[in-house]
């Protein structure tokens, strides 16, 4: 079973379709990842419609750009987490972003923001979805303080000294279709050990111009299998059985 632990299947347009093509290449589960404010509830309508997709809510550090009245809503999106506890299975997408987002005035807010939900997440003993583009020795360092049950850090590209002390520390990481031609996400693969690796298309993001889908996840399974030259099948029961440690709650 291939499971995907981070697409924004909320942005689909034919999400139907979308899900059809993935169960045609083997992927049975689909965690859908909060972003925006205003995509909380529409992610936890399309979990309760189609039963293969788990909802994971929180959200992104591109908000504070994105969402001029997010500091004033963080409240309320901390309240209607609270009262999906049960149903969700991580939060997440949460973290900070210095690459994309540039305007250092928004850093505080992005850091209360991203603390508001690491401790959330303690506080409801789920595991983190982490985006760290730019930020990572920050998110790094940020870590420690809080006791969370599993870590995952989405689409790794940062330096190769802060992948090892999260190596080091039992982090997951979620491999992308960038794999295809990333050397920095090849060299995640390289490093992580196949115990810590996971699957994800981070749809609908756009991988050379090709919209990224969940049935993507099969190719990028079958390229860690050649690089790291494990049979694709061992991989896929292996990556399986990650997945049942991290995120306990979609099986």
């Amino acid at each position: 079973m291939l499971i995907d632990i981070h697409c924004h299947a909320n942005l689909y347009l034919v999400l139907e379709e979308i899900i059809k093509d993935a169960k045609n290449v083997g992927v049975q589960k689909i965690i859908s990842v909060g972003m925006s404010f205003i995509s909380l509830e529409r992610i936890l309508e399309i979990s309760k419609k189609f039963d293969n997709i788990y909802p994971a809510l929180g959200i992104h550090p591109e908000e504070v750009k994105m969402n001029k009245n997010i500091g004033n809503q963080i409240d309320l999106a901390i309240d209607l987490i609270k009262e999906n506890k049960d149903y969700i299975c991580a939060i997440g997408e949460i973290g900070l972003d210095h690459h994309f987002i540039k305007e250092k005035e928004l850093y505080t807010l992005q850091k209360k923001i991203f603390e508001d939900m690491l401790s959330l997440a303690q506080e409801l003993e789920l595991p983190v979805n982490l985006h760290t583009k730019g930020a990572e020795k920050i998110v790094f360092d940020i870590l420690p303080s809080y006791k969370i049950p599993n870590i995952n850090i989405h689409w790794y590209s940062g330096p190769e000294d802060l992948l090892n002390v999260g190596i080091d520390r039992g982090y997951y990481f979620s491999i992308t279709p960038a794999i295809n031609y990333s050397s920095a996400v090849k060299k995640t693969v390289l490093r992580v050990d196949k115990e810590f690796l996971l699957l994800e298309s981070d749809g609908p993001v756009k991988y050379s111009g090709k919209i990224g889908t969940p049935a993507m996840i099969r190719d990028v399974l079958n390229t860690i299998s050649n690089i790291i030259k494990i049979n694709s099948k061992d991989l896929e029961l292996q990556i399986e059985e990650n997945t049942k440690k991290i995120f306990p709650k979609i099986f």
